[in-house]
């Protein structure tokens, strides 16, 4: 019974479940950009839905830009809510739902300043970040 997989043990794994769960998320966004409705933020479209107020619903697979956009969202939203989580359990050497309600709570307040309010410097830190770590991990052997 004291063999099972306890996620709290050590820093390392708050780190390994935060990037799995950033790149799960990635993977949500990526297929919610394929086939959203909302055009990706700058866009022509999409500067001409807010001076117009008018909702044009973009086809699917018609804006295949959004995707990255959608994938990191999504996957900074649930990397920032594991991170949140796996960091209360390891403060409170537990695991239970309390946690999780922790990593909700912190995930809400990041998405009402990341995202609604800065979100195009979010994507372009967050999207930098994510390349200098494939090259760095592409340049160690």
């Amino acid at each position: 019974m004291g063999d099972e997989y306890v996620a709290y043990k050590t820093p390392k794994t708050i780190v390994a479940e935060t990037a799995y769960h950033f790149i799960q998320g990635g993977i949500y966004g990526a297929a919610f950009g394929l086939v959203t409705p909302f055009h990706p933020p700058g866009s022509r479209a999409a500067l001409e839905e807010a001076a117009t107020g008018v909702f044009k619903p973009a086809a699917p697979f018609s804006s295949i830009i959004s995707v990255p956009h959608n994938a990191l969202i999504f996957g900074s939203l649930l990397g920032v809510q594991r991170l949140g989580c796996k960091t209360a359990e390891y403060v409170r050497s537990r695991q239970d739902l309390w946690n999780d309600v922790f990593g909700y709570g912190i995930a809400f307040p990041y998405y009402q300043f990341f995202l609604v309010k800065h979100v195009t410097n979010h994507n372009r830190v967050l999207g930098g970040g994510v390349i200098l770590a494939a090259v760095y991990a592409s340049l160690i052997e």
